[in-house]
C-alpha cells in the first residue's frame, strides 16, 4: 500500500509548479549589497516570480517594500501544504486555513496531502467552499487517514466546482448520489481534463457514469485502489487515457470512446475469495493504440459481441487493428494460458511492440508446447508486423524458450528481442563471491543457441538483460502521450 501511495503521489495535478517552487528561494546572494533591480520590473514579471516561490516565502514578499505589498494577493495562488511546517504539526492546519482565507484568488494549484480531515471537521466544511469560490484549477486533496474504516465524505463543494481542470482525490468516501450527485452543478465540470480517484470508497459504477457524463473535455482518468467500483463503463467523447490500477473489478466495458488511445490495466482483480473472470470488453474505440496488461488467467476478453476463447477463429468482428502496443501476463507453464495467448494475439493483427510478463501464479501443467507452436494457426501480428518483443521476468523455463523460438522463426519484421531476467537471478549474477549461477548461465547458453537457429529476420538483435533498478513504468509514463511505449 505505502509503495503504491508514494508512486501515485509522484504524479499529481500541478506537479510542474510544485517542482519549480521546491528549488526556489527568497534569499539574496550572500554578501550582496547592491541596487535592487528586481523591484523595478513590471508587475506581471514580479507576479511570475512570486508564483514560483514556496507559498510561505511568496506571502512574505509583502514585507519587502511597498512595491511588493500588493503582489502576492494579486498573483494566482500556488500552495503545497508540505512546504509549510513539519509533518504532523497542528499549526499546519492553521496555516493552510489562513492562506485560503486571506488570498482573494484565483487559486491556480492547491495541494493538501498532510491533513487527517476526520480530525478537522470545521476545516473540512470551510476549505472546499473557499477552494470552489476562489476558482481552484488544479487540486490535490488527499486525506491522511488515521482510520481506514472511517474515511470522510468527499465535500459536495468539490464535486460541484466548475473551475477545476485537474482533480486528484485520495482516501475519501464517495457521497450518497441520491443526496449529492457528482458533478451536480448546472454545468458539471466544463473544464476538467484530468481526474484521479485514489483509495476512494463507496463509489459505484453509476457514480463514475455520472462523473464522465458531466465532464465533456475529460481526457485522462485514473482509478487506483478502488474497492467498490466493480463495473467500469467507458462512455466518453473526450477520454484519451484510462488507467485502472489495483482495482477490484468485475468488468471493464469500452462502450463508446471514439478518442480513447490508452487503456492500461495494472493488477486488476475481482476481489472474490474464489477468483472469477474479469470481463474486458472493447466495443467502440477506433483510436485505441496502447493496451495492457491483459491476463488470460484473470481477464475474459471480448471484442464487440465475441468472447475470445482458445479456439476463436479470426474474422473481421474479432480483430482490433488500431492497437500498436500490447502487453500481456502469461504463465507459459499452463497450456490453457498458452493457447489463450495465441488467440489474443490474433485479435490485434497490427501490433508492432509486444510485451509479455512471464508469471508463475498457477501450478504448471507439466506439458511442453513445442508441438503447439509448430502447428499453431498463423498469427498475423507476429509474422508480419511486430518489430520489438520484450519478455519480462524471464526464468529460462522450457515454455518460455519454446515461445522465443516460435517468435524468432516467423517474425519477419522483428528488429529487437529483449529477454529481461528476474530480479532474483540478476542479483545472484552480481554476487562476486560465487561463480556465475547455473540458472543465469543456462539462460545465456539457451539464448546463444537460439541465435544459431533459423531466424525469419536476420537483422534482429537478441539481448539478455537485467531488470531496471528503478521501475520505469509509472503514472507519468502511462499518461505521457510522448511516450509511445509505457511498458518498457
Amino acid at each position: 500500500m505505502a509503495a503504491s501511495v508514494e508512486q501515485v503521489l509522484g504524479w499529481f495535478p500541478g506537479i510542474e509548479a510544485i517542482t519549480r517552487i521546491r528549488v526556489a528561494s527568497l534569499s539574496a546572494v550572500p554578501g550582496y549589497a547592491g541596487e535592487d533591480r528586481i523591484s523595478a520590473l513590471q508587475d506581471h514579471l514580479l507576479r511570475d516570480i512570486v508564483s514560483r516561490l514556496p507559498v510561505k516565502d511568496a506571502a512574505r514578499t509583502a514585507a519587502l517594500a511597498s512595491r511588493w505589498r500588493h503582489l502576492w494577493r494579486s498573483t494566482p495562488l500556488v500552495m503545497y501544504d508540505a512546504h509549510l511546517l513539519p509533518a504532523g504539526d497542528p499549526a499546519r492546519v492553521a496555516a493552510v486555513a489562513r492562506i485560503l482565507a486571506d488570498h482573494p484568488g484565483p487559486f491556480r494549484t492547491v495541494s493538501i496531502t498532510c491533513c487527517n480531515f476526520a480530525s478537522h471537521e470545521r476545516e473540512l466544511a470551510e476549505w472546499p467552499r473557499l477552494l470552489a469560490a476562489k476558482g481552484v484549477q488544479d487540486l490535490v486533496l488527499v486525506n491522511k487517514p488515521a482510520d481506514d474504516e472511517r474515511l470522510p465524505v468527499v465535500p459536495a463543494d468539490i464535486l460541484r466546482c466548475a473551475s477545476l481542470r485537474r482533480l486528484f482525490l485520495g482516501f475519501w468516501t464517495f457521497p450518497d448520489t441520491g443526496v449529492s450527485p457528482p458533478g451536480g452543478g448546472a454545468d458539471g465540470f466544463p473544464h476538467l481534463r484530468e481526474l484521479t480517484l485514489f483509495g476512494t470508497d463507496d463509489m459505484l459504477g453509476g457514480d463514475l457514469d455520472r462523473l464522465l457524463a458531466s465532464s465533456p473535455v475529460l481526457d485522462t482518468l485514473a482509478l487506483v485502489l478502488s474497492p467498490t467500483c466493480e463495473r467500469v463503463h467507458l462512455r466518453s467523447q473526450s477520454l484519451k487515457c484510462v488507467l485502472l490500477w489495483e482495482c477490484f473489478l468485475k468488468e471493464v466495458l469500452v462502450m463508446d470512446a471514439p478518442l480513447l488511445e490508452r487503456l492500461i490495466l495494472w493488477k486488476t482483480i475481482d476481489g472474490e475469495d474464489e477468483p472469477v473472470a474479469v470481463r474486458v470488453s472493447i466495443a467502440d474505440a477506433p483510436k485505441l493504440r496502447v493496451l495492457g496488461y491483459l491476463e488470460p488467467r484473470i481477464h475474459q476478453l471480448q471484442i464487440g459481441e465475441n468472447v475470445i476463447k482458445p479456439d476463436t477463429m479470426v474474422s473481421p468482428s474479432t480483430v482490433f487493428p488500431s492497437v500498436k502496443t500490447l502487453a500481456l501476463k502469461v504463465n507459459f507453464g499452463v497450456f490453457e494460458e498458452v493457447k489463450m495467448l495465441a488467440s489474443v494475439l490474433r485479435c490485434f493483427p497490427e501490433v508492432d511492440r509486444l510485451h509479455i510478463e512471464s508469471v508463475t501464479a498457477d501450478e504448471p501443467t507439466g506439458m511442453h508446447h513445442a508441438e503447439f507452436w509448430q502447428e499453431v494457426h498463423p498469427i498475423e501480428c507476429v509474422k508480419s508486423h511486430v518489430k520489438k518483443v520484450v519478455i519480462h521476468e524471464f526464468r529460462g523455463k522450457q515454455g518460455e524458450n519454446e515461445f522465443l523460438k516460435f517468435v524468432s522463426s516467423i517474425a519477419e519484421k522483428l528488429r529487437s528481442l529483449l529477454v529481461v531476467i528476474t530480479q532474483e537471478m540478476f542479483a545472484s549474477a552480481w554476487d562476486f563471491s560465487i561463480s556465475l549461477p547455473n540458472e543465469v548461465n543456462e539462460v545465456i547458453v539457451k539464448a546463444g543457441a537460439l541465435t544459431r537457429g533459423a531466424w525469419a529476420c536476420e537483422d534482429c538483435q537478441l539481448v539478455v538483460a537485467g531488470p531496471k533498478v528503478v521501475d520505469g513504468w509509472n503514472f507519468r509514463r502511462a499518461f505521457d502521450p510522448c511516450v509511445k511505449d509505457p511498458f518498457r
